[in-house]
């Protein structure tokens, strides 16, 4: 085969490689505050209605294909990722926060969902003041979400190019 014949092939051959390659997907995050807390203790368990909010969610998100759950520390967190930690097998991952002074958690959270779940899916259970910071931290645009009130439901996609969008949904009871 002469040179040129065959270095056309090559040719084609890796151009033929390189578009049959699959694109990374996105990134899936899927945020909600806790649900209905029993009162204003720092530690507060979930009332009857936010147990009953955290089954919807499992309802909601079941065949999402989540393989991450992110809560804080707090007993309404935990208790709101439980049911569907269980029904999933997806182990909780804690990142404590600390309400008084949250700080930089959106971009710390943000950046270790992006770093360890690229093209995944994942579930945060946040707080009233924590979860317009991680849309923040995940989008890199400001997040001016107003009251964020327990049947909340926000849908970021992050692209493999950085670029990212929002969407608000409700959920539950």
């Amino acid at each position: 085969m002469k040179p040129a014949k065959t270095f056309l092939l090559l040719l084609l051959a890796v151009a033929l490689i390189s578009c049959a390659r699959p694109q990374p997907s996105p990134t899936t995050i899927l945020l909600v505050r806790h649900a209905e807390k029993a009162s204003d203790a720092e530690d507060s368990p979930l009332t009857d209605e936010g147990v009953r909010r955290s089954q919807a969610l499992v309802r909601v998100v079941e065949d999402a294909g989540v393989s991450a759950i992110y809560s804080s520390q707090f007993k309404r967190n935990r208790d709101t990722a439980k049911p569907l930690s269980d029904r999933l097998g997806v182990a909780v991952t804690e990142m404590p926060v600390n309400l008084q002074n949250s700080g930089d958690y959106g971009r710390v959270l943000a950046k270790d969902i992006l770093d360890k779940h690229a093209g995944q899916t994942v579930v945060v259970i946040g707080h009233a003041n924590t979860i317009a910071a991680t849309i923040e931290g995940l989008t890199g645009r400001s997040a001016s979400l107003g009251d964020i009130q327990y049947s909340d439901l926000f849908i970021v996609t992050v692209y493999p190019t950085g670029t990212a969008k929002v969407l608000k949904a409700q959920y539950g009871l």
